[in-house]
């Protein structure tokens, strides 16, 4: 790979994070306005909130794999530092984006029993698992 690849990939890389922040400030306003939802709202607005929720999750997990993670191995020996933080910080990142799925599964299901408002209990566990996430990630980029 010549010079201006490698350039080119560190460049998509930059954009990458930059868009990465700018979702991950969506997912969190997103995220506390679940949060703080009133049930008396109703079962339809809390639908629409849990469904915005669950997309910017999908979004944000699939950004990182494949326009960060995947990018950071590729070009493995000019990211070093970067790899090595993202070994370590791997499964904690890895773990949050299987508590993401598994909450987009459990909202399908409580879609179709009529139960979204009983989702409300579940944000805790998932606010959780995307600190832990958000300080994994912060890692590896701060190697960049």
């Amino acid at each position: 790979m010549d010079e201006r690849d490698k350039e080119g990939a560190s460049e998509g890389l930059r954009h990458a994070i930059e868009e990465l922040l700018a979702e991950r400030k969506q997912l969190l306003a997103v995220y506390y306005q679940a949060a703080t939802a009133n049930q008396e709202n109703g079962e339809e607005s809390h639908t629409q909130l849990f469904t915005r929720l669950c997309q910017l999750l999908m979004d944000y997990a699939a950004l990182w794999q494949f326009e960060i993670h995947d990018v950071l191995v590729h070009f493995a020996a000019r990211h070093g530092a970067a790899v090595k933080a993202l070994e370590l910080h791997q499964p904690v990142i890895q773990q949050a984006a299987n508590d993401a799925l598994d909450f987009n599964d459990m909202f399908d299901a409580a879609v179709r029993e009529g139960k979204v408002l009983q989702m409300e209990s579940r944000l805790s566990v998932l606010g959780e698992s995307l600190a832990n996430r958000f300080e994994a990630e912060d890692q590896v980029v701060l190697k960049l």
